[in-house]
């Protein structure tokens, strides 16, 4: 078994309960962990310590803190203040690229073999204080969060669920990177899978998938390992194409319904950008635009 046990079964479209063996890795030990937050470029670790609720706005929370002094006193005092702390672009740290990408090579034999090169690489690490929320969202890459440490609530939507979130709020999302139109209800409560996360536990989340967090009476701490397939991509180039069309006052039909409309609107919108970049004098190779 490797460092993930992802299994012959695995559907990168699909939520999937896993085993991993990274808890007992000494890069995830706590401290090592706190290091890495502390090292490497303030833009790139965000963190809240006061109250929050499942409901909280996660797109207006979180805060940077260039000095780093407000965060070292954050992670200080871990074990008594409502603290979240979120560590993305992990793999840029030459401690954790060689565990991100032993992790990503295993997986990928797994995919499909267009999806087998992928796109893109990263992990994102999170530490929490004993009773506190991670508010709902979604995230742009497809997730294995790794459970390292401490009792965790997690909850989870199905991903191609549009009562959850709308077709709308999805093409901001991809479109602008932005979580506003995304927002949490009660009623969306019945719907979600409950799962207490224990150190071993990994969940597999499609991009895009809605989930929430909770923890226990002990400090948490998980890794993401991240990843993006070309399959994937393709799911955000359609989504920006709507979000384009619905700019003209159109009404676009929602994406998964045909998948020859989605291909063709992902060409369209290709072929524009192609054609914006020449007016302007860009003639440089396109690269994969998340956002």
């Amino acid at each position: 078994m490797g460092l993930i046990d992802v299994g012959g079964s695995f559907d990168q479209l699909r939520f999937s309960r896993l085993r991993h063996q990274l808890a007992a890795h000494p890069s995830m030990a706590t401290e090592r962990l706190a290091e890495l937050a502390l090292r490497i470029a303030p833009e790139y670790v965000r963190f809240h310590d006061g109250e929050r609720s499942v409901g909280t706005h996660m797109g207006s929370l979180l805060q940077i803190d260039p000095t780093r002094d407000s965060l070292r006193r954050a992670i200080d005092n871990l074990h008594k203040v409502k603290t979240f702390v979120q560590v993305v672009n992990v793999r840029s740290d030459a401690a954790y690229r060689a565990v991100v990408d032993e992790v990503l090579d295993e997986v990928s034999r797994f995919l499909p073999p267009r999806d087998r090169p992928l796109l893109h690489r990263d992990a994102a690490m999170f530490l929490a204080s004993p009773s506190s929320v991670t508010p709902f969202h979604l995230d742009h890459e497809q997730n294995f969060l790794c459970h390292i440490r401490g009792p965790k609530t997690f909850y989870v939507w199905d991903h191609r669920d549009r009562s959850l979130v709308s077709d709308r709020a999805r093409e901001v999302f991809y479109h602008e990177g932005k979580l506003r139109e995304i927002v949490y209800r009660p009623d969306m409560q019945p719907k979600a899978q409950v799962i207490e996360l224990m150190p071993g536990d990994c969940l597999y989340m499609p991009m895009g998938s809605p989930h929430a967090a909770s923890t226990g009476n002990d400090i948490t701490v998980t890794f993401s390992i991240l990843m993006n397939t070309q399959s994937s991509f393709e799911t955000v180039q359609a989504y920006q194409a709507n979000s384009v069309i619905r700019r003209f006052g159109l009404s676009p039909r929602p994406i998964g319904d045909s998948a020859v409309r989605d291909s063709l609107k992902r060409r369209t919108l290709d072929a524009v950008r192609r054609m914006r970049d020449f007016a302007r004098g860009r003639h440089v190779e396109r690269r994969p635009q998340w956002y």
